[in-house]
C-alpha cells in the first residue's frame, strides 16, 4: 500500500504531531508499506531528507510553525506519487490541499483529528474576533473538512463523541491511538548524579512535560506547588509561546528555588529524567490523547492529570494515575498530588507502565492497516456505483 501522510507541522516544530506522523511512518513501513511525509516547508536548513515540501511562510503568531501557501495545491506532485490512501494529520490549510487533491483524483481522504483547534484559537489567531463568533466560524469549517472525509480517526472516543455534538458525521470513523515508542520510553535506573546536579538530593520530584504553550495551563502546576510540602520541587520540560509567561507566574509566585526550567529534552533522554520522579502532573484540558504523557507511563511513572477528554480513557483513577475535577482549582490538583506522593507504590507503577504498553506503535498501525483498506474498498464500490448509474442515464 502507498500511503501519504500531510501534516500541518513538522521538523523543526516540536509538538506531539510531529512525533505522532514520524511513528506511523515508521510503523507503517515495518508492516511492508511505502509511507510519504508532505509537510510545510521550514527553509532549506531544516528540511528532512526525503520529505516532500510545499512553499510555505512562517505562522505570525506562533514561532515555530509554518503555513503553505495557496492557490497552488500541488495536485501534480501528488497524482505522481500515485497514493492508495491520503492521510491528513492537519486540519487548517494542509487538511483542506489534502481534501482537494483527493477529490479531483478519487483517492479516499482520511484525517486525524488530533488537536481541538478550536480551543487554541483565542490564544494564536492572528485576527482577533469574539471567541464565540470564532468558534462558531471553525465548527462550519470543521464540519466540511471532516463530513468530506472518508474516515476521522481520533485518538480516544471521547473527541468522537464531541465531534458528534457538533455534527460531525464522516462515512467512516475509528479510534487509533498514536503508539508508544517502547524501545526508547520503558523504565531505566536513575542515571548516578542527575539528581546532584540539579539540586534535588533530599527531594521529591514532580515534573510537567511537553509544549509551553497557553491551551496547557502550565501556570496551574506552578502555583499549586505552594500548596505542596516544602520538599517538592517540580520539573518542566518543553519549550514554546507560553514560556516567558510560566518564568513570570514562577518569578511572582517566588518559586525560583523549587521549579527547574529545563527547556526542551530530547524524547531519548526523558526516560532518565522519569527515572527519579514521584508523578507527572498535567493541568491540559485540552488533551486529545497527550502522547508525552503516556510516554511517561511506559517509564512507570503514573499521571495526576484533569478528568476531561482522554484522560477519562487512559487512566483508572487510583490504579494507574489520578484524575482531579479539571476546572482550574489549583487546591483541587494539589490535593490529588499530594495523594499521590503518599501513595504512588510498585502495584500503581506497573499499571501505569502495562496500560502505556497497550497502545503499542505496532498495535496502532495495524489499526490504521484495517481502516485503510476499508475506505480503498468502499471508495471503489462508489465509485463504480456513481459509474453504473451513470451509464444507465446516457
Amino acid at each position: 500500500m502507498r500511503v501519504l501522510l500531510m501534516t500541518d507541522s513538522y521538523h523543526p516544530t516540536i509538538d506531539g504531531m510531529v512525533f505522532v506522523v514520524d511513528s506511523v511512518k515508521k510503523s507503517l513501513e515495518k508492516l511492508g508499506h511505502e509511507v510519504f511525509i508532505i509537510a510545510p516547508d521550514p527553509g532549506e536548513k531544516d528540511r528532512v531528507e526525503g520529505v516532500i515540501y510545499f512553499p510555505s511562510v512562517e505562522f505570525s503568531t506562533y514561532k515555530g510553525y509554518f503555513v503553505p501557501i495557496y492557490p497552488s495545491n500541488k495536485i501534480e506532485i501528488i497524482r505522481d506519487l500515485n497514493p492508495d490512501v491520503i492521510h491528513s494529520h492537519g486540519l487548517t490549510l494542509m487538511g483542506l490541499k489534502g481534501l482537494i487533491a483527493a477529490h479531483t483524483l478519487k483517492i479516499p481522504y482520511v484525517v486525524t483529528m488530533g488537536t481541538m483547534v478550536t480551543d487554541v484559537m483565542k490564544y494564536y489567531m492572528p485576527v482577533k474576533l469574539p471567541t464565540e463568533m470564532m468558534e462558531k466560524l471553525s465548527w462550519v469549517y470543521l464540519r466540511q473538512l471532516l463530513n468530506h472525509s472518508d474516515a476521522v480517526v481520533s485518538f480516544t472516543s471521547p473527541i468522537l463523541e464531541e465531534l458528534a455534538e457538533q455534527g460531525v458525521t464522516p462515512r467512516d470513523t475509528a479510534v487509533v491511538t498514536a503508539g508508544v515508542d517502547t524501545d526508547i520510553f520503558h523504565p531505566i535506573p536513575e542515571p548516578e548524579g542527575l539528581r546532584e546536579s540539579m539540586g534535588l538530593v533530599g527531594k521529591r520530584a514532580i515534573m510537567c512535560v511537553g509544549r509551553l504553550s497557553f491551551e496547557k495551563h502550565v501556570e496551574e502546576v506552578v502555583r499549586s506547588l505552594k500548596l505542596l510540602p516544602d520538599d517538592v520541587d517540580l520539573i518542566i520540560d518543553g519549550d514554546g509561546p507560553a514560556r516567558e509567561y510560566i518564568e513570570q507566574v514562577i518569578h511572582e509566585e517566588g518559586l525560583e528555588s523549587r521549579t527547574h526550567l529545563i527547556g526542551f529534552v530530547t524524547r531519548e533522554e526523558l526516560p532518565m529524567y522519569y527515572s527519579m520522579l514521584q508523578v507527572v502532573v498535567t493541568a491540559s484540558r485540552f488533551e486529545t490523547q497527550g502522547l508525552s504523557l503516556m510516554e511517561a507511563m511506559a517509564c512507570r511513572v503514573p499521571l495526576v492529570a484533569p478528568d476531561v477528554r482522554a484522560f477519562k480513557e487512559i487512566l483508572t483513577d487510583n490504579e494507574n494515575g489520578y484524575l482531579y475535577d479539571g476546572k482550574g482549582d489549583i487546591s483541587v490538583m494539589a490535593k490529588r498530588v499530594i495523594e499521590a506522593l503518599d501513595s504512588v507504590d510498585d502495584r500503581m507503577r506497573d499499571a501505569a507502565m502495562e496500560r502505556a504498553r497497550f497502545f503499542s506503535e505496532d498495535s496502532s498501525a495495524r489499526k490504521l492497516e484495517v481502516l485503510y483498506e476499508r475506505v480503498i474498498e468502499a471508495k471503489k464500490e462508489r465509485l463504480a456505483s456513481k459509474g453504473r448509474h451513470k451509464g444507465r442515464s446516457q
